[in-house]
Parts: structure tokens; C-alpha cells; sequence
């Protein structure tokens, strides 16, 4: 059970905005959504190789009270730190939070 006081953490939700860049292609930005308190949760980290070279990949867990708009395609955003949203569930039987499986990526 999530207790309210364990929501600590200040991050910005953030959707990604495609734009024509005039060369048949798109440029992305992001836009922010909403500011919400959460908590993190660090899980597990591991070590993969990305056009040849070594990269960490970091991985948290998130919860934060239920959010009808939240999907896979946002991001979580605190201070420095960039969380790619990679699962969403309900973290209650009473669909009171969210439980978001994230990935840190570099910014």
C-alpha cells in the first residue's frame, strides 16, 4: 500500500510533440502535461551495448497518484534525469495510484 507521505518526489510529465521539419521527415520536442509528486524506486541496472559502445541502463519503478492521460509514449522528468516510461499498471485495487516501469536515459 502506497502512503501519500512516500510521494516525495517533484517530476514534470512531458508528451512528445512531432513537428515537419520540411525534408519529409519530423523533428520531436516535448511539451510538459502536469507537474506531480511521486516516488522513486531504484530496481535494477545493467550494462548493454548500443552502436558499439557500452551503455547503463537504470531502472525504476514509479508511483504516482492515478492519472486517466498517462501512456507509454510520455516521460517522466525530474531536475536532471529523463524516465522513459516503459509499463503502466495500477498499484491498488481501488485505482487510487499508478505504478509506471521506467527507464533512465541519458539527456
Amino acid at each position: 500500500m502506497t502512503v501519500i507521505g512516500r510521494l516525495r518526489h517533484r517530476l514534470r510529465i512531458d508528451y512528445p510533440v512531432d513537428t515537419d521539419d520540411g525534408s519529409g521527415g519530423t523533428t520531436r520536442t516535448w511539451a510538459s502535461l502536469a507537474t506531480v509528486w511521486a516516488r522513486i524506486e531504484p530496481r535494477d541496472a545493467a550494462e548493454r551495448v548500443d552502436a558499439d559502445r557500452i551503455e547503463a541502463a537504470i531502472r525504476h519503478r514509479v508511483t504516482l497518484r492515478h492519472r486517466g492521460d498517462l501512456t507509454h509514449a510520455m516521460r517522466f522528468v525530474a531536475g536532471t534525469r529523463v524516465l522513459k516510461i516503459e509499463g503502466i499498471r495500477s498499484g491498488d485495487d481501488h485505482d487510487r495510484f499508478l505504478i509506471c516501469d521506467c527507464e533512465e536515459i541519458a539527456s
